[in-house]
């Protein structure tokens, strides 16, 4: 491909001022080139818009690009039966009615579907209807938001049918820089996860509040507002960090294997077969001793295998703590790679 393009530029036909490069996430690096005095940059870029910032949501790739059909295409409708199954309330089947009329509070002995950010007033980036626990009100809800980065409270995204642990999702709280912010409204919604045993003593479930950040970060961005949970100041808690790098860190390494594959993969973003390819197709047939280590070693130096590994570590401990010690988790600061 790039060879391609080096002929374009040859030819006076492409401009390296007028073109656009993509690095896309399978690895691909793509370069459109545009002719001088035309239009063609606008069209892309007005296409780049339309996708970028749609006027409507089912303009979004994710429904223009061709998936299969849901049966129920309204994505309210969807949420809400994922809420009902969670609160073992299967045999109701939600409406496009019902979320018109916001008529899908629902709740079992512990938790609810809070309307409260119906209209995305509380917090934009969270879905309109919430799972929170039933003894927490919806003015306590919003009380709670000012204290999370984002207004992103705490909610429950899974509930285990068996033993009723959940898995619930919030963003970092706003300590501030000395780390002794508090809110009480906070504090009792994250309390109220920790629910009784299902063991008949009316013993109190353990919560991990699993920080995804390096201890180092949580404690740096409370010069910025933010931090991390006090065990002492949350009820039957314990806090865990899992020391994944962040974002920034995550696409640099990125870049890097993306280099490594360049250079040493299958074939080259320019359609060149890699020189550790053997005519036959083999990997590394075509490599010596001394070109194979140097491969090896690019990619460990590339860090995208130990980001993995934190990853899956950190997702397995997870499951473990829900699946071995009935115990809830309450997870912020990423846990995905992209």
């Amino acid at each position: 491909m790039l060879f391609w393009f080096s002929n374009l530029i040859g030819m006076g036909i492409m401009d390296l001022k007028v073109s656009l490069t993509f690095a896309g996430k399978d690895m691909r690096i793509i370069v459109f080139g545009f002719r001088p005095r035309t239009k063609q940059r606008r069209v892309i870029f007005d296409a780049l818009l339309r996708c970028a910032k749609p006027a409507r949501i089912w303009d979004l790739y994710a429904f223009t690009c061709g998936p299969s059909k849901f049966s129920k295409p309204n994505s309210k409708v969807r949420l809400l039966n994922e809420y009902f199954r969670v609160l073992g309330k299967g045999s109701h089947c939600a409406s496009v009615s019902m979320v018109e009329e916001g008529s899908f509070t629902l709740s079992n002995d512990l938790w609810r579907i809070s309307n409260t950010n119906s209209n995305y007033t509380v917090c934009s980036s969270y879905p309109f209807a919430l799972i929170v626990p039933k003894s927490i009100s919806d003015e306590e809800v919003i009380q709670a938001s000012t204290f999370r980065a984002r207004c992103r409270i705490p909610v429950v995204s899974w509930c285990h049918p068996g033993t009723g642990a959940v898995l619930g999702r919030s963003a970092q709280p706003l300590v501030g820089l000395m780390m002794n912010m508090r809110s009480n409204a906070d504090e009792k919604l994250v309390a109220s996860l920790c629910t009784q045993l299902v063991d008949g003593k009316g013993s109190r479930r353990k919560l991990y509040i699993a920080d995804a950040r390096p201890r180092k970060n949580a404690l740096a961005n409370g010069a910025m507002g933010g931090g991390s949970e006090s065990s002492s100041n949350y009820f039957h808690s314990e806090i865990v960090f899992f020391g994944i790098d962040n974002i920034h860190a995550m696409r640099e390494s990125f870049a890097r294997l993306r280099d490594y594959l360049d250079t040493h993969g299958a074939a080259s973003s320019d359609g060149m077969s890699s020189f550790l390819v053997s005519p036959a197709g083999s990997t590394w047939g075509g490599g010596n001793l001394s070109s194979m280590s140097a491969s090896v070693s690019t990619l460990g130096d590339s860090g995208w295998l130990i980001h993995v590994q934190s990853v899956l570590a950190g997702s397995a401990w997870i499951a473990a703590r829900i699946a071995l010690e009935s115990a809830s988790v309450l997870v912020h600061c990423r846990l995905v790679l992209f």
